[in-house]
């Protein structure tokens, strides 16, 4: 969580600056925090590359191959290659210190001699499998000039059918090259911090703190809003459980917001996917998918904030086969600068 923090600390720093180059190719080094069978923590130091490619001001999309060539707190091997496609989306453009919200998909290529069972000696006879690898957290981008660009994130990863379960730090340092990107046909965004608090509505998840996060909105020229929150949730699992009965989650929440807009500020409804990450040992650990509903109003205070308040419906699939569907309300509150169009009013 430290590294999450940090990118939201660099987050209220966000600027612009001159547009960017298209492309970027750079090598790219991170901090691996893999839970070992006792409850505690190792962290693991990886190294790759990526090459990317602006699809606008507010998108980018490429290929990252990271290696980790020790991932085990034992003396047993666990080792992994990954190649995914990487995407980031830059709410308020990708100019000067930009934020984004990334997400990778791809092919992990690992050895585990499992140290789990480190008492029963290694398995030396395990082989190399192709395993689905996924991630998905925030970052910040910075230009180094016209021709190099920063990018520091925080992560969940994830390796299904593994012990690979883990939060990640990545920088990378690139070249950039290409001509200038083309403005999109997306409005500037904004981003502020968000607070909420989760009931139980169906299903063995409640809260037992405050969510904290942040929240992006992007207005589209034409139709609705592109939005994404991102928070930290703690948890606790009411019933069927007899060990790690207080998880937390990273929820990673896009949606689409169609919208009125009155003279006080903005009226919608949202709808969209969700990915929760669960780092810590228990039933519910890795990610669990579903979806997010609900209504919320944007109101103006001043000339350039607005305040918002919300309220939505979040269900997940658990990795728990004998309580599968966990449905929770979070009523919620955020405070940001105004969304441009609005502004213009």
């Amino acid at each position: 969580m430290r590294t999450l923090a940090i990118v939201l600390l660099a987050l209220a720093t966000a600027g612009t600056a001159a547009a960017q180059r298209r492309a970027r190719i750079g090598p790219t080094v991170s901090s691996i925090s893999i839970e070992d069978g006792s409850g505690g923590s190792q962290s693991f130091t990886s190294f790759g590359g990526s090459l990317a490619f602006l699809s606008g001001d507010d998108g980018e999309i490429g290929v990252g191959v990271s290696r980790y060539g020790d991932l085990s707190s034992s003396t047993c091997t666990r080792k992994m290659t990954f190649v995914g496609l990487e995407s980031n989306y830059y709410p308020i453009g990708a100019k000067g210190v930009a934020p984004f919200a990334s997400s990778a998909v791809g092919l992990a290529r690992v050895l585990d001699q499992d140290p789990a069972l480190a008492l029963l000696g290694c398995n030396t006879g395990a082989q190399t499998s192709n395993e689905l690898g996924l991630g998905f957290g925030l970052g910040v981008r910075v230009s180094l000039g016209n021709q190099a660009s920063a990018l520091v994130e925080g992560r969940f990863f994830q390796v299904p059918n593994s012990a690979i379960k883990a939060l990640e730090g990545r920088a990378n340092v690139s070249f950039a090259f290409g001509s200038p990107n083309k403005k999109t046909q997306l409005l500037n965004g904004t981003l502020g911090p968000a607070i909420g608090v989760l009931t139980p509505l169906s299903g063995p998840l409640a809260g037992r703190g405050p969510t904290v996060g942040v929240r992006f909105r992007r207005d589209q020229k034409k139709g609705g809003s592109l939005g994404l929150q991102i928070d930290y949730a703690p948890l606790r699992v009411r019933t069927g459980c007899s060990a790690g009965c207080d998880p937390y989650a990273i929820l990673f929440a896009p949606g689409y917001e169609p919208s009125l807009h009155p003279a006080w500020g903005r009226l919608y409804a949202e709808l969209g996917l969700l990915l929760a990450g669960f780092p810590a040992i228990g039933a519910d650990r890795g990610v669990a998918q579903g979806a997010h509903g609900g209504l919320g109003a944007d109101i103006f205070s001043g000339r350039t904030l607005m305040m918002n308040v919300n309220a939505r419906v979040l269900w997940m699939q658990r990795n728990d086969p004998n309580n599968r569907n966990a449905f929770v309300v979070q009523v919620g509150a955020s405070l940001s600068p105004r969304l441009e169009h609005q502004a213009s009013h």
